[in-house]
Formats: structure tokens, sequence, C-alpha cells
């Protein structure tokens, strides 16, 4: 049984496909479990992280694309998800060597376009707005929940706004990642996904839900050795679930997204930020242990 983690933010610039793929690193490398990430951002960030430019177009030309999985299935096709999956990708090897247990379903540039397509052709069903909107979106939490059984981690890239991809993916997830950077407009930023996804109205309903039952929890990135920053991460976390580890600014985190083809051990692949790589695996382990022992727990009631 898999954990859904979805990297999601509102606003663009705060890190989301490069934490994303921290941690398929961490979880694969450290942990040792089976990493899924699925890009749900078509900028394609993360695919081009770890496939390299060349690899994620053969998949795009292949038809191997998350628009591609999305468009072909979307009317029950009796098709097979595993095709749409690229296996062994990325350039950080396991402790033994051989390449780290990522895959990947790659992002495409016509996500967008694809989901539009998706909603004109439920439009001609139904004529209202939000009846389509729902039927999309379920569709596709349906189709991003088809690969549970294949891995123990899936990672859900989402794009900063709010498409019908991006909202199943924080339906489905078990837990949201929130990268954000410490400024003001960030923390406008965080705000609002957290609403979004705890369906509070505002600020006020959402601080009636208990820190630890909410879905979320907010990474700090691109972090200063600054006052500044530091007051602003404890000025959010006054109001929103903060990790205990953050993201510095380091050469190693910045030179660590060049994809080159050639295995290398995490160490190596982020240099001198490899000890912040290690103690974010350790916090977010913590947590997925969590978030599976209460999937199990519910499984065994029902």
């Amino acid at each position: 049984m898999a954990v859904f983690l979805a990297v999601a933010n509102r606003k663009g610039g705060v890190g989301k496909s490069t934490v994303a793929v921290m941690l398929a690193h961490a979880l694969a490398v450290h942990g040792g479990k089976r990493v899924l990430l699925i890009d749900l951002d078509s900028q394609c960030n993360a695919s081009l992280i770890l496939m390299g430019g060349q690899g994620w177009n053969e998949a795009r030309k292949a038809g191997r694309s998350i628009a591609d999985y999305f468009y072909d299935l979307f009317d029950g096709v009796p098709a097979n998800a595993r095709d749409y999956v690229e296996k062994h990708v990325g350039d950080v090897s396991a402790a033994n060597g051989k390449p780290a247990p990522i895959a990947i379903v790659p992002g495409s540039l016509l996500l967008e376009d694809i989901q539009g397509e998706l909603y004109l052709k439920q439009a001609s069903q139904s004529n209202i707005p939000d009846v389509v909107a729902n039927r999309v979106r379920g569709r596709m939490e349906g189709l991003i929940r088809r690969f549970e059984g294949d891995y123990d981690v899936v990672i859900l890239d989402c794009a900063p706004g709010l498409s019908f991809a991006a909202l199943a993916a924080l339906k489905t997830a078990d837990k949201v990642i929130v990268p954000f950077r410490p400024d003001y407009v960030s923390q406008l930023a965080v705000d609002r996904v957290a609403m979004l996804i705890e369906d509070t109205r505002n600020l006020d309903d959402l601080s009636e839900i208990p820190v630890e039952e909410r879905r979320y929890v907010c990474l700090a990135n691109y972090v200063r050795n600054d006052d500044k920053d530091y007051m602003m991460i404890e000025e959010i976390s006054l109001v929103h679930p903060v990790m205990e580890t953050f993201l510095p600014q380091r050469n190693g985190i910045a030179n660590a997204f060049d994809y080159i083809g050639q295995l290398r051990s995490i160490d190596a692949k982020y240099s001198d930020a490899a000890g912040d790589v290690k103690e974010l695996y350790q916090e977010i382990a913590r947590l997925i242990d969590t978030v599976a022992a209460n999937k199990k727990s519910k499984v065994a009631v029902s």
C-alpha cells in the first residue's frame, strides 16, 4: 500500500520540483523505498532532472507522458498503467552501486491542453460546470491511484495553479509537502494552499483544525543564514505545521539538479548539502511511517 506525497504550493519559484526530486532520491537511497514520481507540472522540471532532455524527449515522442496517460485511459480504456512508467531514472546509485529504485511518469507540455479537452468532452454530457469539473478531477484521482500497488511511495509534483490534475493530486495525497521561501509573498501562498487542502473558507476555520491532524506540512526552502529568514519561518510556524528540517541555500543543492547521465552516490550528487538531504530523509521517513500506520489501521477497522 503506497503512501502518496504531493509537493504543492500556489506560488511558483519555491522549489517544488527540486524538493520532489530530492525526496525521491532520499527515500530510494537512504530508505530503500520503491519510489514513483508523477510529474503533473507542464514545465516538466522533475522529468528533465531525472531523465535529461534526451530521455524526456524520447518518452514524449513515444507517447509515454502523463498527458498521454490521462488522455488514453480517461474513459476506462483497458490499458496498462505500467506502460507509461519510465523505470530506473536519475543519475544516483543505490548503496549496491545499481540505479536507485526510482521511476517516473514523465511530464508533458501538453498537460494543460489535454485537461481542457477532457473537460470539454465531459461538458457534452452535463451543462453544470461543477459536476463536469468534479467528474474530471475524480477520474484523474482514480488514474493516479492505479499506481498504488507497485510502489512504496508515490510523489506527486504539482503545478502551482489549480489544474484538475493538481486538485486530484491534493485530494489523493496522504500528506502534502508545501515548500516555501521565507518571505511575505510565500506566507500568503501557504495560507491559500493550506485552506485549499483542508477545505476551509478562511484562516479562522483553519485554526480550528489541530496542527497534528492537518494533511499538510510546510518545508522552508532557499533559507539564508539571516535573522529575517528565521523570523519569517517562526511566524509561519505560528499558523501552519512546519518541518524542523529546512533547506539552506547551498551550491550542492543548486548544482545537484543538472542531469549528467552517469551514476554517482547521493553524497557526491549533493556535495556540501548531503547532510541536509539525510536530515530531510529522516524527518520524512518518520512522517511516512506514521501515515502508513494510520492507513493500515483504517483498513483493519473497515
